[in-house]
């Protein structure tokens, strides 16, 4: 059997692939993660950073640094100011309500920094833990055998071949990877098509900053100077979006004609909705755009990849450490988490779409989401705060664990600090420590804490890396059931 060069081959550096590399490096997997472009090449985009997200990124110490990045986003303020959503949480079609209801999380705020900002965050994160990043580089061939994937990887210098023990494809909606592991990427046609483009607009006033709906379609513009326009039922050329078309979509929508210079740059999406037929094949996987694809309402989509990242990370080092186990529960847990998504946005879409009949329903959205059960129901789905691996007889298993303060031996500590290694979070609130010394055998790869804490679920909380709850025991001294959960979870006691 042939020797393998990395753990870890990712195919596509931006922020899915890098946060699936910082992922794998806290648990010392050689990673190699390629991208086609140079760094700052991709197209400018201020990404949405939801609740969700943001109490991952605490539980991986990078909150602080996404919070820092929020500041240099220019215009920020006064975009927030012309939505009337200076509280920035979030909107549902153009309607920017989210998060005035009684729904209680963590980090009640989005943030909007760009994709630079982010890919800059995360590659220091990962090459700091010893992940290898390579630009100019693209995956055009794939062979698996038993021992790993043979991986024809093209550069400047020409073409070679990579061995990795697994593969993951995290470049995007036209996956290479993807096509090559024979995955289908099943969905619906377009209904929509945008253009969005950036450069300098003479007498951008005329068109203020913010959401505007037409008897046409939409106009947007954007804190970072982005236009953009989306309109319904028009056919998607073909050829290569131009700035012409650009202009001549804001004209139809909206009357005005703007003038673009120094253009740096302008692309063309639709509302196709996609969603592969299967995370996993063999030891080739995908997460993000290349797993699943929808219009872009509601910033939904860099959430969703980064928490597929968070999802799989852990499941994949165990399974380079040889218990490949854990991986089945990828896909189960992270399509259906797609699924929804990809179904809120395809409603978005509906609701967005021009006409009298749908003013009216928009009337009537509005009105509902001024209660709190359905404001609840429609933030919770685009925060990502609705996520819950259960399926089990107890419905505790499976929520995402809210922080908390922690009274230890060695003084207070916030559980989210618990949770940075990226390890099992056995947590032991009986005051016997007993959960702590079942633990002992697992010690090398599950941390156990015995604490006090106000309103936990339980008398022993076994957390998942990704801040999910694996087991829940309410026994002050639990016995074979946690050893059950820790060996699903963490694998064999060490012998």
């Amino acid at each position: 059997m042939q020797s393998n060069d990395y753990d870890v081959l990712i195919s596509g550096g931006g922020p899915v692939g890098l946060m699936l590399a910082c992922e794998l490096r806290l648990h010392g997997v050689s990673t190699l993660v390629v991208e086609r472009l140079a760094p700052g090449a991709n197209e400018p985009r201020t990404l949405t950073i939801h609740a969700r997200t943001l109490e991952i990124m605490d539980r991986r110490n990078l909150l602080a640094d996404f919070m820092a990045a929020e500041k240099a986003t220019a215009n920020l303020d006064e975009y927030r100011r012309r939505l009337a959503n200076t509280s920035a949480r979030g909107h549902f079609a153009g309607l920017f309500v989210l998060g005035r209801g009684t729904v209680t999380t963590e980090q009640p705020q989005e943030l909007a920094l760009s994709r630079e900002a982010t890919e800059a965050i995360l590659t220091r994160r990962a090459t700091g833990t010893g992940a290898v990043v390579r630009h100019g580089a693209e995956v055009v061939g794939l062979a698996q055998d038993a021992g790993g994937v043979a991986v024809t990887v093209h550069d400047a210098q020409g073409t070679s071949v990579i061995r990795a023990g697994y593969v993951v494809g995290c470049d995007g909606g036209r996956s290479t990877v993807r096509k090559l592991a024979g995955i289908d990427f099943p969905g619906t046609e377009p209904q929509t098509v945008s253009w969005m483009g950036l450069g300098t607009v003479t007498d951008q006033d005329r068109l203020p900053m913010g959401w505007q709906r037409h008897e046409r379609g939409w106009f947007m513009r954007m804190p970072d100077g982005r236009i953009s326009t989306t309109e319904w039922d028009r056919p998607v050329p073909e050829t290569p979006p131009t700035i012409e078309e650009l202009t001549e979509a804001v004209h139809r929508i909206t009357g005005e004609r703007l003038q673009f210079t120094d253009v740096r740059f302008v692309s063309r999406f639709t509302d196709s909705t996609r969603l592969a037929a299967q995370y996993r094949t063999g030891r080739v996987l995908l997460a993000g755009d290349a797993a699943h694809v929808h219009f872009p309402a509601g910033g939904q989509g860099a959430n969703l990849g980064l928490q597929d990242a968070v999802n799989l990370g852990w499941k994949l080092a165990a399974a380079c450490q040889g218990r490949p186990g854990l991986l089945d529960t990828y896909d189960t847990e992270r399509r259906p988490v797609a699924a929804r998504v990809l179904h809120n946005t395809r409603a978005q879409v509906a609701l967005m779409r021009p006409g009298a009949q749908v003013d009216a329903l928009r009337e009537l959205v509005a009105e509902l989401l001024g209660f709190d059960d359905v404001n609840n129901r429609l933030t919770d789905a685009v925060y990502g705060t609705d996520v819950h691996y259960g399926g089990g007889d107890d419905p505790r298993v499976g929520i995402f664990v809210a922080d908390r303060r922690l009274k230890t031996e060695a003084g207070t500590v916030r559980l989210a600090e618990l949770l940075r290694e990226g390890r099992p979070l056995l947590l032991d609130l009986t005051g016997t420590s007993a959960a702590v010394r079942t633990a002992e055998p697992w010690s090398d790869r599950v941390r156990a804490v015995a604490a006090r804490a106000d309103g936990a679920e339980a008398a022993v909380l076994l957390i998942r890396p990704d801040g999910h709850l694996a087991w829940a025991g309410d026994e002050p001294f639990p016995g074979a059931d946690l050893r059950t959960a820790l060996t699903d979870w963490a694998g064999p006691a060490r012998t």
